[in-house]
């Protein structure tokens, strides 16, 4: 379980907050407010890129706050900036796997039929400069998933997608959560995605800090 406890963070143009909140394997929790309240920043106190000001981070009873980046058991699909313009979509997504980009039959495999299930297949030998906003946004929401981490964060994972791609995205995540235990936080603009997704909701207009 992912848990923070009496978790402060904010000051300046983002308003101080006070969050508390537990999300298991298996479960999704939106996180939802105004612009500029600090969605992205919770999410980067929790990935290990920006240090809260006080409480606790768990996981499974795991100081979270002690550990680096890079050993910290999440994934992050950031707003932007998330592939390797150079290299194919096949050959960003092996990374997911290993950082050497080898894989295995089955890894390859596995890519394959992940793209299939957001319905871009097709793309996967494309190089990322010629794919839309919204294609590129479904590949990248594939490599959190295939980094096979307990928890993933995603960072607006719907902005760009038209109606159609939105709710195919949606029902992919909540299968992830169901089939594969991971436990997921989404930051989303639009207040019905915590319906859609069967998720717990934390907005964060609720939970400042008011001096």
């Amino acid at each position: 379980m992912l848990e923070a406890r009496a978790l402060t963070f904010g000051g300046g143009p983002i308003p101080r907050h006070l969050i508390n909140f537990q999300v298991a394997p298996g479960q999704i929790m939106v996180i939802s407010g105004p612009s500029g309240i600090g969605k992205t920043t919770l999410l980067n106190i929790i990935s290990g890129f920006h240090a809260p000001g006080s409480g606790a981070l768990l996981w499974c009873g795991q100081n979270l706050l002690a550990l680096p980046v890079w050993e910290r058991p999440i994934s992050f699909l950031f707003q932007s900036k998330n592939l390797f313009d150079h290299l194919s979509c096949r050959a960003n997504l092996r990374f997911s796997f290993s950082t050497t980009g080898s894989v295995s039959t089955d890894q390859d495999r596995l890519i394959e039929d992940t793209l299939t299930d957001l319905g871009i297949a097709h793309l996967i030998d494309r190089m990322p400069p010629s794919l839309s906003g919204g294609e590129e946004q479904r590949i990248a929401l594939a490599r959190a998933v295939l980094k096979r981490d307990p928890v993933i964060l995603l960072d607006e994972p719907f902005s760009a997608l038209d109606a159609k791609n939105r709710q195919r995205a949606l029902d992919f995540i909540k299968d992830v959560a169901l089939r594969h235990s991971r436990a997921i936080l989404a930051v989303s603009h639009n207040p019905l995605d915590a319906t859609a997704l069967a998720a717990e909701a934390l907005d964060l207009s609720k939970t400042r800090i008011h001096s």
